[in-house]
């Protein structure tokens, strides 16, 4: 299975970015082969791809189709290879971090539609606001999010220590969610 990920939160050891690696080792822990380069990859093992959102350049539309900035090309491959495409991200002022924003711009294209995407919320609020905003512009997007491949996680703080030791009861939610992949 080959997996994209998107991390909304630049932040040094974000609770954005704790998830998926919290998440990306629920995956590992259930695949008979270990997370492996994508070079390396075999039918039952887990490829996953973290996007450097910070490397990504400005969304420019006159070079969306063509002068694909080289990054872009990379991700856009791996994007149009990819299983699912992984996002996780915080909320700001009632919507989506401006550099998630700017990575999704850059992935449309017809290579990425359809993709199956796995949503994590991560605010203390619920994520009232940015998780259908997220949602209708993934769709917009053609992307496909669904309702059993999202999760809102409100108390992530508490929940991914940075020691490593994930919650109990968040872990078998991870669990559960991996299961419908």
């Amino acid at each position: 299975m080959k997996i994209l990920s998107l991390c909304g939160s630049i932040r040094e050891s974000s609770s954005s970015g704790l998830l998926l690696k919290a998440f990306r080792e629920v995956l590992t822990e259930s695949s008979p082969v270990a997370a492996s380069a994508i070079s390396q990859s075999s039918p039952d093992s887990i490829v996953w791809n973290d996007v450097d959102l910070k490397s990504l350049p400005y969304f420019d539309p006159d070079h969306q189709f063509d002068g694909v900035p080289g990054v872009i090309a990379g991700v856009r491959k791996f994007a149009q290879d990819c299983d699912y495409i992984v996002i996780a991200t915080p909320e700001y002022a009632h919507g989506i971090p401006g550099i998630l924003k700017n990575a999704l711009e850059w992935l449309i294209c017809e290579e990425t539609m359809k993709k199956k995407v796995v949503l994590f919320v991560v605010s203390p609020s619920g994520g009232e606001f940015v998780l259908p905003y997220l949602t209708e512009t993934l769709r917009t997007m053609d992307l496909l999010p669904s309702e059993s491949l999202t999760m809102i996680v409100t108390n992530a703080r508490n929940q991914l220590p940075r020691n490593g030791a994930v919650d109990p009861a968040l872990k078998v939610d991870l669990v559960n969610l991996s299961q419908r992949l």
